[in-house]
């Protein structure tokens, strides 16, 4: 998230007239759904939602953990369509819902806005291509590797002086946000756990190395380009 942006939504919009914090909801709950009209906005002051695509029976996909300080659910400011994504409490937070005229008011007074909304939008649109060439073209481990070296610090600071980041994902949610079946990212788990790279507990993964992690992501990164390499002079 653009750090300008969240300060200058934080001094200038939250305490605006029509923004209002919407009372607190537990982890699962539904903040949006796909057939939620677009009108407003929100900006997630504190906590993690998890925005996801639900297809046949209990497949889902999650498309993006959305952290402290970033808006989400910008398809507000189009009219007359709606979202084509479900937002889900992820760790319990503050969040605030703004207003579609509220927020074009804002941009208005701040033209400065716009350029940091493209900047965003141009962001997401390239962490969509990259899950989608990740999906295809690497395997399990490589992209559960990816991910959990990726949203460690995110989820804050390490947790003690081993370094050790706590991330408070249920395998079934890390299988959904690498595109994996449970089953296979529960083998997955159990293997990196034996590697001693991470700790397993209930809805919760502990990465006991971020810097062991991404070791491990560069070195089967690595190795799957030396077996394309390799696999061309067949």
């Amino acid at each position: 998230m653009n750090t300008a942006l969240t300060s200058l939504i934080r001094s200038e919009l939250l305490h605006a007239e029509g923004v209002r914090r919407l009372p607190p909801a537990r982890r699962f709950a539904r903040l949006l759904t796909s057939e939620t009209a677009a009108e407003s906005l929100l900006f997630l002051e504190a906590g993690f939602v998890k925005i996801l695509r639900r297809g046949d029976g209990s497949k889902e996909l999650i498309l993006s953990i959305i952290g402290p300080g970033e808006i989400f659910a910008e398809h507000g400011l189009l009219h007359r369509v709606h979202r084509p994504f479900t937002a889900e409490i992820l760790q319990n937070g503050v969040i605030y819902e703004i207003p579609r005229d509220v927020f074009m008011a804002f941009c208005r007074q701040h033209p400065q806005v716009w350029p940091m909304l493209w900047e965003l939008a141009i962001h997401r649109q390239l962490e969509a291509e990259q899950k989608t060439a990740m999906v295809c073209l690497q395997d399990v481990e490589f992209r559960l590797l990816y991910y959990l070296a990726k949203l460690a610090p995110q989820f804050g600071a390490p947790n003690s002086d081993q370094e050790e980041y706590s991330l408070p994902l249920s395998q079934t949610e890390l299988a959904s946000l690498v595109g994996a079946t449970r089953e296979t990212m529960s083998a997955a788990l159990n293997l990196l756990s034996r590697q001693g790279l991470v700790r397993l507990g209930r809805r919760l993964v502990t990465v006991r190395s971020l810097e062991a992690v991404r070791k491990a992501s560069r070195s089967l990164s690595t190795r799957a380009a030396d077996d394309v390499n390799y696999g061309g002079w067949q």
